[in-house]
């Protein structure tokens, strides 16, 4: 508690402190106070760290916890509070502070009474506190696979964000999770094709399997060794249902005599070399006349 609201419920500072000095209670700062002599829970630590701050908020991976949002548990394992630009706070440990320019104390949400930042910012926040663009895509997918917020809703946010790291990246993830297909993933390996001189694959291929079942393969190559196969997964290939029935599909493939490579959207995208190298080893053809260094890749 606060020592404001201990002092509303009659208690006095003297008293306060013969707790404390009893060690039947704990100081946290000038302000706050923990009723008990055991360490905090990790509730608790999140109400310490609010009734310390005042106008503040948690955010990123801990407001995204009220929310249930699972998953990324390392970054999860600290509470992470926003507070106002140039606001001071009593060092807690296992609390992460950010200062903010942006935080408005009108557009937060209480969960079980505990102030966060809507989960569209939450989850732009926990992506672009990262170092690595990948984790802004893996971040944006889970969050709408696991319905904590929506694409309308984290492409809203980002008109109104400003500028933050890997916002190239967050808007591509957001495009992608919007339309949950892998459209954009295949238009970009056209773009990949023309740019290293690849022969260009048939796409949508339909092929039996052993079982008999018709499959539809995104990219596939003819080549004297066999037929390689590119299979460039969108944020739907993440959910376990979608995932388990990949890993069938990628069989039936093998069996049939395929070789199967496979992608993500942001490798396409983003580190295009590394699959240009790898079809190549696999004797994807280049085509005639292409003036492109393959012996570089």
């Amino acid at each position: 508690m606060h020592r404001a609201q201990l002092a509303h419920h009659g208690f006095t500072e003297s008293s306060i402190s013969a707790q404390i000095d009893a060690s039947r209670w704990q100081a946290f700062g000038e302000k706050v106070v923990l009723a008990q002599n055991s360490p905090p829970s990790r509730r608790q630590l999140m109400w310490l760290a609010v009734l310390d701050a005042r106008g503040c908020a948690l955010g990123s991976h801990t407001s995204l916890e009220l929310a249930n949002f699972r998953g990324f548990a390392s970054e999860a394992s600290r509470v992470h509070l926003i507070i106002p630009r140039g606001g001071k706070v009593t060092p807690l440990p296992g609390v992460q502070v950010h200062e903010s320019r942006r935080l408005r104390l009108d557009q937060l949400v209480m969960t079980d009474g505990l102030p966060r930042t809507p989960s569209a910012r939450s989850v732009l926040d926990a992506a672009a506190w990262q170092p690595y663009p990948r984790f802004a895509g893996v971040m944006v997918a889970a969050a709408v696979q696991q319905r904590v917020v929506t694409a309308e809703q984290l492409e809203r946010a980002l008109r109104e964000v400003g500028r933050i790291r890997h916002k190239q990246f967050l808007r591509e993830a957001v495009a992608d999770a919007a339309t949950g297909a892998n459209a954009g993933g295949e238009l970009d390996l056209a773009r990949v094709c023309r740019r290293y001189g690849l022969t260009p694959p048939a796409r949508q291929g339909k092929r039996r399997d052993t079982s008999g079942v018709w499959r539809f393969l995104d990219a596939e190559w003819d080549t004297p060794s066999g037929t390689v196969v590119l299979e460039v997964d969108g944020k739907q290939h993440m959910d376990a249902e979608h995932w388990e029935s990949d890993m069938r599909r990628e069989r039936a493939i093998v069996v049939s005599r395929k070789w199967v490579l496979r992608a993500t959207n942001f490798e396409i995208r983003h580190d295009a070399e590394a699959v240009v190298r790898d079809l190549l080893a696999l004797g994807v053809p280049p085509l005639q006349g292409s003036c492109q260094n393959f012996t570089a890749l």
